[in-house]
């Protein structure tokens, strides 16, 4: 896709502070001309995600992501490039330049999405609040314990029991039916017929972490009426529920000031909680969390209370799905909520304190899982006793700190009567067997790695050169003819030499380069080369130093090519053919060597 000047683009990356950016999503420390913090994209206990002021760029040695202002932005916000480039162009107070017609019309279109979602909701809320098709809407929420307020906060609406009004809303405001659909609002029908997608239904707009309008969920009003009881918004360019969570937008600050959030199952779950003061609470759109939710509340919080209805809790999508939000490394409880119940309804029949008892009382997910083992197991039977003992010490052997597992294995035994030394055991075992089979893959690792760890040593310090060389070729555009006529790609070894050889083109040479441009043309491990190389930077090195090295590195270069060859010539190891090329090669490294003095 066509992008912005390179001209713009650069002014933009040059107005960006990114340590200022990044640091308004986590927390930076300075080191040394660095500045560090845990990565928002992977789980990680010691920090490993680097910001280099000098170039603005970042880059994460545990997970290998990196890039500039905009990379950040894209992938933190799940923006595309023309929308990160018009919220960090908001942020700094440029302004946009014209767009190609390609980039205009993938913008326009999302920006069309946008704009007919927030009028579709509008007209929902005012089905709702101001016409008497709305009222048996407007008198179930009531019903359920929601006011005017509540209706305002979240944007509730109504969608009338009709084939085609919001279509033809829609289309009076000049938005076209292949616009309507592909925001997911009409459903087509026979004879190539269209009609709204949501009818005789509460709304229940969901929004992005910027408060727009992404998608719809539909609530009947009656358990006789028609279709599922919930109908919601099919993923569409703007909407992946996989990467959203209902309520974010509004919970997102509460959540970073308290580092906590209670992740609830439904819409009125959440907007119950709100109204009686829990506005860290959100949906997560589905019992079973990805990868892209965990990410997302770990971005905000380290706890998460877990209140989901008390007969979906235990089943094993929510358990997978609380496995992958502890593995984001957010610290899981669960509330035990009484059978049948859930929080919407414990808030409206018995509510705030009621339900800060349950919180206070919540479990951790280890508790929970083992409540979840033995829960309508009968324990008598012999058969029975040994499969919950078996998962029991599966589970407890998980745990990676020995004072954990002592305190777990405590409360496994007082819950199933198994001695405690019966499980100690056990637990042992397993550990040694995990520890045995960790140990064997680790030396059949180093075994693989051994010289190849011993050649990264040996060649540390040239590597260093190159990465540098690099960086400065990559952002120095004044430096890149004098570096090229000094170096080849074949100066180079590993990942840098195949950088290079990308780099080292005529057409780069001249002019500006940036990561964004070259996405299609690199694989991922060298496009988190480049960020890496450039994070490791030392910019203070001066013009003269960098040639120095350049010279440097060809040089050695081309002394051990010359060993090689003299090695393959002492052991008399070829024919008269080979030997014609080796004195050719010979001869062309004696002239670059003569050349480079």
């Amino acid at each position: 896709m066509a992008r912005y000047t390179d001209t713009f683009i650069e002014e933009l990356k040059n107005n960006v502070d990114l340590v200022d950016l990044v640091g308004d999503y986590l927390e930076l420390k300075k080191s040394g001309n660095r500045y560090k913090g845990l990565c928002p994209f992977h789980n990680e206990k010691t920090p490993s995600f680097f910001v280099n002021p000098d170039n603005n760029f970042y880059h994460c040695f545990g997970c290998g992501a990196g890039g500039d202002s905009i990379n950040f932005v894209m992938e933190i916000e799940n923006l595309t490039f023309v929308e990160s480039v018009k919220l960090l162009s908001e942020r700094v107070g440029l302004q946009l330049p014209n767009l190609s017609n390609e980039q205009r019309h993938v913008y326009q279109e999302r920006e069309q999405i946008f704009s007919l979602n927030k009028l579709a909701a509008q007209l929902y809320n005012y089905f709702l609040t101001e016409k008497e098709m709305g009222k048996k809407a407007l008198d179930y929420l009531k019903a359920r314990g929601f006011d005017l307020k509540d209706i305002e906060k979240f944007k509730l609406g109504y969608a009338p029991d009709e084939w085609q009004i919001l279509l033809a809303f829609l289309h009076k405001r000049g938005f076209s039916l292949d616009l309507i659909e592909k925001a997911g609002l009409v459903n087509q029908g026979k004879n190539n017929s269209y009609y709204d997608k949501f009818r005789n239904r509460v709304i229940f707009p969901i929004f992005n972490n910027r408060g727009e309008v992404i998608a719809f969920g539909g609530r009947r009003l009656a358990k006789d009426d028609f279709g599922p009881k919930y109908l919601n918004s099919p993923e569409t360019t703007i909407f992946s529920k996989k990467k959203n969570l209902y309520g974010m937008h509004l919970a997102k600050e509460s959540i970073r000031k308290e580092n906590t959030c209670i992740i609830m199952e439904g819409y009125t779950d959440v907007i119950q909680a709100h109204k009686n003061g829990f506005t860290n609470a959100i949906a997560s759109l589905g019992t079973a969390f990805t990868e892209e939710q965990a990410k997302l509340i770990k971005r905000y919080a380290e706890n998460a209370y877990i209140a989901y209805d008390a007969d979906t809790a235990g089943n094993k999508a929510t358990l997978r799905g609380l496995d992958i939000l502890s593995a984001a490394g957010v610290n899981v409880k669960v509330v035990n909520l009484s059978e049948g119940s859930d929080p919407d309804q414990l808030l409206k029949e018995k509510g705030r304190n009621a339900f800060e008892n349950y919180l206070a009382q919540a479990s951790s997910l280890v508790d929970f899982k083992i409540e979840m083992i033995i829960k309508d197991k009968d324990l008598a039977d012999p058969g029975i006793r040994l499969s919950v003992l078996r998962e029991i010490i599966n589970l407890i052997a998980e745990i990676d700190n020995e004072l954990k597992r002592e305190i777990y294995l405590e409360r496994a035994a007082a819950r199933t009567d198994f001695k405690p030394d019966v499980l100690a055991a056990e637990i042992k075992k397993e550990l040694k067997n995990k520890s045995r089979n960790l140990k064997t893959n680790r030396e059949k690792k180093n075994s693989r790695q051994k010289n190849k760890v011993d050649l990264s040593r040996q060649i540390s310090q040239y590597q260093r050169i190159e990465e540098e060389i690099l960086a400065y070729y990559i952002n120095r555009v004044d430096l890149r003819e004098k570096l090229a006529n000094r170096l080849s790609p074949a100066d180079f070894s590993g990942r840098a030499a195949q950088l290079a050889k990308y780099l080292f083109k005529g057409q780069i040479i001249s002019g500006s380069i940036s990561q964004d441009k070259v996405k299609s043309k690199l694989n991922q491990e060298l496009l988190s080369y480049w960020s890496e190389i450039l994070v490791k930077q030392e910019s203070s090195l001066s013009d003269r130093r960098i040639l120095e090295l350049a010279d440097y590195l060809g040089a050695q270069k081309i002394t051990a090519t010359k060993n090689k060859m003299c090695n393959i010539l002492a052991s008399g190891n070829f024919n008269l053919d080979k030997l014609n090329r080796l004195l050719m090669t010979f001869y062309k490294l004696n002239y670059n060597t003569e050349r480079r003095d």
